[in-house]
C-alpha cells in the first residue's frame, strides 16, 4: 500500500536506501527559466566526476554491487507498498534486460528550452524510490464534483514554489533525473494530469467498487490494494518510472470515479517526489484551494535548495546511540547478501489487508498494557506503569510472529520509518510546506528467543524505550548525519545490527489521520445518504494505497493504518504469517 513513506508516512526514512548519483547545493541553480543548457551548466560541472549505478561509467565490481542493488532496490522503501509479487521467468527476464540496457529502445521526448529546471535531492533521486510507483485511493460516501477536484489541484500547482510539482521527469545524460517545469503551463502541457469517470450506478452495483474492503465484526483478511488498480487510474496513466522519462505526463495525476452514491478520488505520483508527509503537505494545500483560500496556502520550501540539508549536515551535539552497530564493508555486504537470498527464497511475499475489529483490538490494548504494568510491578515495586502505543504493540505483535520462524537467538530488527519534520523544529519551519523524502528512522532490536518468549506487553516497551531513545532531536540529527556520510560516500544509507540479522519493515499511517484530516467538502454535489461517526461531511470513509510496480524479489513490510471510523484497526501485513497472527489475536475474539 503505499508512501512514503516513507512516512511514519511518515514514509521516510530514507525511504532510499539506495545510491544517489549527486547531492546538489542552492547554488547548482539559477532562480528564473531559461537556456537549457545554461541551467545545466552548474549541475553538470558538479556531477562530470561523479560514478554510481544512475550515472557515469561502472567497472567490474560497481557493476556487481549495482546488480546487486537492482536486484534489491524495491525493499527498503519503508511501509511502501510492497504487494503481490511474481517470481515468472518472464518478469525476471525484463528485470534482467533493463538492467543490462537490453530490450526494446525508448524515445524522450524534445526538451522544450523555456522549460525552468529544478533538482531532485540526495534522499529522492534513488534506484530505491525510482521502483515506486504510488497510488493513494480515497473513497467518499457523497458525490464530488470531479472538475472541481481537478482544477484545485491543478492551481494548487500553479502557485508560487508548487509549481514545481506540475513538472515533467526528465532523465539527464549522467542518468540522474531532474524536473523540467513548462513555462507557461498550457493546455497541452497541464500541470497535473486529471482523467474522470462517471458510472450511473450506485457504488454496490459495480463489479469492481462493490468489492472494496469494509470492516465486519471478525478478524478479516482481503486482497491487496493492488487488485483495485484499474479503478484508481485513467487510460494511459504512467506505471513506472520510465513512463515518466519517456512521456510528458506531469509529475501527479488525478483520477476521479464518481457513483450515483459515492466518489472515489485516486492520486498518482512517483515516490522519487514524496513520501507521506509530502502528501499529506499537498492535500492539505489542495483542499485550502478548494476551500477558496488561496491565500492560506503555506509557502513551499525546498523548489531549488535541498531542505533536509539542516538535518544531515548540521554538526551533531552527540553520538547516535546504535552508532556502534553500524554495518559496514564485508558486515554490510554480508546481510545485504543473506537479505537478498531470503528475500528471493521466501517469494512471493504478498501483502493483505487485515481488519481487526474494535472490540477484538480493544482487549488486545488493553491486554497488552496490563502486560506492561506486571511486569514493571515485578522489577520495581510502586513504579507507575510505562505508555506503549498501540504502534508498539504493532511491532511486537509482528515481531513475535516472525521469530517463531527463525533459528533461535538470530537477531531481529524492527525499523521504523519517522518523520523529522515535527521532530526537528529547529530545522523544520512548523507553517511550511516539505514535499520530498526525508531521511529519519528509528531501530528496534531483538533476538528470536527474546521475541519468543516474551509477552506482547513487553516487547512493545522495548520498542517504546528505542523510539524515546533515538526520537530526540539530536538522536535523529546524528543518524542523519550517518546516513548522508553513508550515501555520499557508498551509495547505501546506514543500517545498524547484525549481519545475520532478520529485518522488518514498518510505516505507520496513523498519524496522517486522513479520514479526519481530508476535507473535500467544497465539492460536495450530492450529500452521503448516511450520516458519520462524527456528522462530519465531505470526508474519506475508507482508503488505501499501493505501488503500481511490482518486484520479483520481496521483503516484510507491515504498514499500519490505524483506526478507521468506528474504531476498528486496519494493517497491511504479509499473508505467510496469517496463521501466527490469526493464533494471537483469536483469543481476544
Amino acid at each position: 500500500m503505499g508512501f512514503a513513506p516513507i512516512p511514519s508516512l511518515v514514509h521516510p526514512v530514507g525511504n532510499s536506501l539506495y545510491n544517489n548519483p549527486h547531492s546538489v547545493t542552492t547554488d547548482d541553480f539559477p532562480r528564473r527559466q531559461g537556456s537549457v543548457s545554461l541551467q545545466r551548466e552548474k549541475l553538470n560541472k558538479h556531477n562530470r566526476s561523479s560514478k554510481g549505478p544512475l550515472s557515469g561509467q561502472m567497472d567490474e565490481a560497481t557493476l556487481f554491487f549495482n546488480f546487486v542493488r537492482f536486484l534489491h532496490q524495491q525493499h527498503f522503501a519503508i511501509g511502501k507498498f510492497q504487494l503481490q509479487v511474481s517470481t515468472q521467468p518472464l518478469e525476471m527476464a525484463s528485470y534482467l534486460y533493463q538492467l543490462l540496457g537490453m530490450g526494446p529502445k525508448r524515445s524522450a521526448p524534445a526538451i522544450v528550452p523555456t522549460d525552468e529546471i529544478a533538482p531532485l535531492h540526495l534522499f529522492d533521486d534513488t534506484a530505491t524510490l525510482r521502483g515506486f510507483t504510488l497510488v493513494w485511493t480515497f473513497k467518499f460516501d457523497e458525490v464530488l464534483d470531479a472538475d472541481l477536484l481537478g482544477d484545485s489541484l491543478s492551481r494548487l500547482f500553479q502557485m508560487e514554489g508548487w509549481r514545481k510539482l506540475g513538472g515533467r521527469l526528465r532523465r539527464r545524460p549522467d542518468g540522474s533525473a531532474e524536473i523540467h517545469i513548462p513555462c507557461p503551463f498550457t493546455e497541452e502541457r497541464p500541470p497535473l494530469r486529471f482523467t474522470k469517470e462517471s458510472f450511473d450506478m450506485r457504488i454496490s452495483e459495480h463489479p469492481e467498487a462493490s468489492k472494496l474492503p469494509s470492516a465486519t465484526d471478525k478478524l478479516t483478511i482481503f486482497p491487496s490494494a493492488r487488485n483495485y488498480q484499474s479503478l484508481a487510474l485513467g487510460p494511459g496513466a504512467p506505471k513506472c518510472i520510465d513512463d515518466y522519462f519517456y512521456s510528458d505526463h506531469p509529475i501527479y495525476g488525478l483520477h476521479v470515479v464518481n457513483f450515483t452514491d459515492a466518489t472515489l478520488v485516486s492520486i498518482t505520483f512517483s515516490h522519487c517526489i514524496s513520501d507521506l508527509a509530502g502528501l499529506m503537505a499537498v492535500i492539505n494545500a489542495w483542499q485550502l484551494v478548494l476551500a477558496g483560500k488561496p491565500e492560506a496556502v503555506p509557502p513551499f520550501k525546498g523548489f531549488f535548495e535541498d531542505t533536509m540539508a539542516g538535518l544531515y549536515k548540521a554538526e551533531p551535539t552527540e553520538k547516535f546511540v546504535l552508532a556502534d552497530k553500524q554495518l559496514t564493508g564485508f558486515g554490510l555486504a554480508s546481510f545485504g547478501l543473506r537479505f537478498i537470498f531470503e528475500s528471493w527464497w521466501n517469494s512471493p511475499i504478498e501483502l493483505k489487508l487485515v481488519c481487526i475489529p474494535k472490540k477484538m483490538m480493544d482487549a488486545f490494548v488493553r491486554d497488552a498494557r496490563n502486560q506492561v504494568s506486571q511486569s514493571i510491578e515485578a522489577s520495581t515495586a510502586g513504579s507507575s506503569p510505562a505508555f506503549i502505543s498501540e504502534n508498539d504493540i504493532i511491532v511486537a505483535l509482528a515481531t513475535k510472529t516472525m521469530a517463531r520462524n527463525l533459528s533461535p537467538g538470530r537477531p531481529i530488527t524492527a525499523l521504523q520509518a519517522v518523520d523529522p519534520r515535527s521532530r526537528v523544529k529547529s530545522v523544520f519551519q512548523q507553517d511550511a510546506a516539505y514535499v520530498c523524502n526525508a531521511p529519519a528512522a528509528a531501530f528496534v532490536q531483538y533476538t528470536s528467543q527474546e521475541a519468543v518468549d516474551k509477552t506482547i506487553g513487553e516487547l512493545a516497551l522495548e520498542s517504546r524505550k528505542a523510539l524515546l531513545e533515538q526520537l530526540t532531536e539530536e538522536q535523529i540529527k546524528a543518524f542523519a548525519a550517518l546516513a548522508y556520510k553513508s550515501m555520499s560516500v557508498t551509495g547505501n544509507p546506514a543500517m545498524f545490527g547484525e549481519s545475520n540479522m532478520a529485518l522488518l519493515l514498518f510505516s505507520n499511517w496513523s498519524k496522517a489521520a486522513f479520514l479526519q484530516t481530508v476535507d473535500f467538502s467544497p465539492a460536495i454535489v450530492k450529500s452521503a445518504e448516511t450520516v458519520r461517526p462524527d456528522g462530519k461531511q465531505g470526508r474519506p470513509v475508507y482508503y488505501h494505497s499501493q505501488s503500481i510496480d511490482t518486484s520479483p524479489f520481496s521483503t516484510n513490510v507491515i504498514v499500519i493504518m490505524g483506526r478507521d471510523l468506528e474504531g476498528n484497526f486496519w494493517l497491511n501485513y504479509p499473508a505467510h504469517y496469517w496463521p501466527a497472527l490469526l493464533e494471537q489475536l483469536e483469543r481476544y475474539a
